[in-house]
């Protein structure tokens, strides 16, 4: 017995369905990874900078260290606890790339710090995270991720060339990235969310 060819119509409602089940599955129900490292950065971010406002002490700068202790503990919980919902390809194209961003923002933290240029680790994080936002936007096909990450790219790319200056803003650089987190993690997860239950919400009536 032959297999049925597929029509067009009948493969553009397939990849229709794919990215709306993709969409739900990376509401807060399902762990959504951008409210989660998005808030970490974030709060983690503003304790340091308030911390070296504070007391000048530069050890403070080893608290961005908690965001990987504390963030991939909550990530794996949180992708556990998700494995009960059907996953389509698409959802296994973006938790395969969330993770090789994940291991190259380590990779370049670890790096930076061995070769002393700690300048860097800030702002090339700042582009790994909001590239990796994007990305999720073109594969879920949602603009809010465009806009608001495009402005997170661009803060990214301010302080790769700041940090490149004579004097590199340490401080100004912490709070560029704590927005940048914001824009390019944070708005456009809660975005997604209300989305998601709007979808949800009218699949089921």
């Amino acid at each position: 017995m032959e297999d049925r060819k597929i029509t067009e119509q009948e493969s553009l409602e397939l990849i229709s369905q794919m990215i709306q089940n993709t969409r739900r599955n990376l509401d807060a129900g399902s762990g959504n990874i951008f409210l989660l490292w998005g808030y970490i950065g974030t709060i983690a971010t503003l304790v340091v900078y308030a911390g070296l406002c504070f007391t000048k002490d530069p050890h403070w700068m080893w608290g961005f260290w908690g965001i990987p202790v504390i963030g991939i503990p909550l990530g794996i919980y949180l992708e556990h606890k998700s494995e009960k919902r059907t996953k389509a390809y698409s959802d296994k194209v973006l938790t395969e790339i969330w993770r090789i961003l994940g291991g190259l923002c380590m990779a370049v933290a670890i790096g930076a710090t061995c070769m002393k240029q700690f300048e860097f680790i800030l702002p090339l994080g700042t582009l790994i995270m909001s590239l990796g936002s994007i990305i999720t936007g073109v594969i879920v096909r949602y603009k809010a991720f465009y806009l608001f990450s495009s402005i997170g790219l661009a803060i990214g790319l301010y302080m790769v060339f700041a940090a490149m200056g004579e004097d590199a803003p340490t401080y100004v650089s912490l709070l560029c990235f704590a927005v940048a987190a914001v824009f390019a993690m944070i708005i456009p997860g809660h975005m997604l969310n209300i989305a998601a239950k709007k979808e949800n919400y009218v699949s089921n009536n």
